[in-house]
């Protein structure tokens, strides 16, 4: 990575392709666990695990966990509730959404089926998080594809931030629709109190690695751009190698939005 892609960065954030040889190099026999590696997969963070125990390297100093997991302790810290919807309710809802004939979200384009649409409202979930700046860029790119897709690709967004809007409205206040909703509310409550539930939960983190991602959710981006925002604490991401070139060059695009965990609906 160059230094004028570093210096576009946010200031504590260093990214790599790969190279988490450097990760496993730097455990301690500290007793307290000062370096929070996030790994969204459970088998990334196995293998982790295991090939520490083969080196005989001390992991105590290592706090293994995931994106998703970390914001519900953020949450338990502010003293927010941490319920959410399963997937199995969650397609119920989306059953009765789509037939209801006050809720606008029927087109051509948009399957009938709970699971495919639930599939769509992920992945935008997962490209955009529903900040709103993402969802501009990504209608902008939409209305730039030829006819018809540019028509299908629009009411495919559209529908993604409707069902959204959809279940959050059937569900109660004091749940979120996914467990992505705790990630992107983290992300808001570390910024509104300046990073101090971070330091309540982790206080004696000194070094955050997202490690094991061949890509990365708008969420997780989110998060990490907080914490950047609000603590004085290094953050570093591992890509993978396949996708990990593509991304570094697009890390500050990505990390280039206002107020992290901001979603187009009430919150």
């Amino acid at each position: 990575m160059t230094q004028t892609q570093q210096e576009q960065l946010p200031k504590n954030l260093t990214l790599h392709v790969g190279n988490e040889a450097s990760l496993l190099e730097r455990p301690d026999h500290s007793t307290q666990q000062t370096e929070l590696v996030l790994a969204p997969v459970e088998l990334h963070r196995r293998n982790i695990q295991r090939r520490l125990r083969e080196s005989q390297t001390p992991k105590t100093s290592f706090q293994f966990s995931d994106p998703t997991t970390v914001g519900k302790q953020l949450l338990d810290v502010a003293g927010l509730p941490t319920t959410t919807v399963d997937r199995i309710d969650r397609l119920s809802m989306i059953r009765s959404i789509l037939s209801d004939e006050d809720v606008s979200i029927a087109s051509p384009v948009v399957p009938s089926e709970p699971q495919s649409v639930e599939q769509i409202r992920t992945e935008i979930e997962a490209v955009t998080g529903f900040h709103p700046e993402r969802l501009d860029i990504v209608q902008d790119v939409v209305g730039g594809l030829q006819a018809p897709i540019d028509a299908d690709g629009a009411e495919l967004l559209d529908a993604a931030v409707s069902i959204e809007q959809a279940l959050r409205q059937v569900t109660s206040t004091s749940t979120s629709v996914s467990d992505v909703a705790f990630v992107r509310r983290a992300a808001r409550e570390v910024l509104a109190t300046d990073g101090a539930i971070w330091e309540d939960a982790f206080p004696d983190v000194e070094r955050v690695s997202l490690v094991g991602v061949s890509s990365v959710p708008a969420a997780y981006i989110d998060l990490l751009h907080a914490v950047l925002a609000s603590v004085a604490v290094p953050v570093h991401v591992h890509f993978r190698r396949g996708t990990g070139s593509y991304l570094t060059q697009r890390a500050s695009e990505l990390f280039d939005v206002a107020s992290p965990g901001m979603v187009v609906f009430e919150s």
